[in-house]
């Protein structure tokens, strides 16, 4: 991994396992969704010769600031220290031992899919660093907790992973993922719901013209809401423009993330935040597939995005989804006598039962899910 940087033709995945001792294959979400064949373990050769056998795997990542990564790597993300050696000159070094090593190899076509997945579209590191965690979900909060900027938020992956993004020293990126059994709670693992999170994010860099403006964008967001809730996720999904065009993407992660706050609305504005680079959204307008909760209208204000404009209004979402809508209208209204942000439905040529199909989708996906558990 030494000559891996950029302009030397190898862009490559270093996956971590820090559970040592593991004996099965780490797939934490850098192959393609189909399942993987199993292989047997060869030595390898080269023209017949047998090459020398490799007994471990070690990255050297040149740091500005050692203690920093150290207190990263080691405090932060769990690895444990091995060996701190010093030199002539001011010189250290410092070992982590993370357990098992692997080296991932991964093609242009490979490194843009799983930034989709993972990211939403946002570009990798030329070197990203893998850590199998048994708990992404903690892993990646105790990592914010400790003042780590965050890429990305857990995501269920097509592969049956949970998978989150961090920025690490020297900008490195670094994945958190904790491999899925199937006992694991949530949607069912067919991996149509990062694929409706990638087609959506698909329109980011599009003019909202040639989307079909205001009706056509939310035409989208009931499309991909009813799409994500026939996966099993809450059907809510959402987009946000500003200058006429699509700088974010979301759809609910609620379920796939284990996170309260992974509302449609929520998820795109971070979106957008991450891929402008600044969490300052003024004059930039969601649209969303159904009438935003008080947290997200709170999220968006607090954001200075300017105005959500939505398809189905909060009366069409079933008690199955929103037990309590009396205590929702009130929040709503409570919230919204503060705000400035502009809130309206907008236009679509959708009848009532098109604009509810999201959640039909959604209880229809949760009622066979039920019975096959009965």
């Amino acid at each position: 991994m030494h000559k891996g940087g950029r302009g030397s033709g190898v862009a490559g995945d270093l996956t971590l396992g820090i559970r040592p001792g593991m004996g099965k294959t780490i797939r934490h979400g850098h192959t393609a969704a189909a399942p993987r064949r199993a292989t047997t373990a060869r030595h390898p050769s080269y023209r017949g010769v047998m090459a020398p056998r490799v007994t471990q795997l070690r990255t050297v990542l040149t740091v500005t600031d050692l203690d920093a990564a150290r207190t990263y790597y080691r405090d932060v993300l769990g690895l444990s220290e091995a060996e701190a050696i010093s030199g002539p000159d001011g010189a250290q070094v410092v070992i982590l031992d993370a357990g098992r090593a692997t080296l991932e190899l991964a093609n242009l076509a490979q490194a843009r899919y799983i930034a989709d997945v993972e990211t939403g579209g946002l570009p990798s590191s030329d070197v990203r660093l893998a850590l199998e965690v048994h708990d992404a979900t903690g892993a990646t909060e105790h990592a914010a907790a400790q003042g780590v900027r965050l890429i990305a938020a857990p995501t269920r992956t097509p592969w049956d992973s949970l998978n989150s993004r961090l920025e690490g020293p020297q900008g490195i990126q670094v994945t958190l993922f904790q491999e899925l059994g199937a006992e694991t709670p949530g949607a069912e693992p067919t991996g149509a719901e990062p694929k409706v999170a990638a087609e959506l994010a698909a329109l980011v860099g599009s003019s909202s013209e040639s989307l079909g403006g205001e009706p056509g964008l939310l035409l989208r967001t009931v499309g991909s809401a009813t799409r994500h809730g026939a996966t099993g996720q809450m059907p809510f999904t959402a987009v946000v423009v500003r200058d006429g065009v699509v700088i974010g993407t979301g759809v609910n992660t609620a379920l796939a993330g284990v996170d309260p706050s992974g509302h449609g609305e929520v998820v795109a504005i971070r979106d957008a935040a991450r891929r402008v680079g600044s969490a300052d959204l003024r004059g930039a307008v969601v649209l969303s597939s159904c009438e935003p909760c008080a947290m997200c209208r709170l999220v968006a204000d607090g954001a200075g995005v300017t105005e959500i404009v939505f398809a189905a209004p909060k009366e069409s979402v079933p008690t199955q989804i929103d037990a309590s809508p009396e205590v929702t209208a009130r929040l709503v209204e409570a919230v919204t006598r503060e705000l400035t942000l502009v809130v309206r439905q907008g236009p679509t040529d959708l009848a009532a039962a098109e604009l509810s199909a999201p959640f039909a989708a959604y209880l229809a996906t949760r009622d066979r899910s039920a019975r096959r558990a009965r």
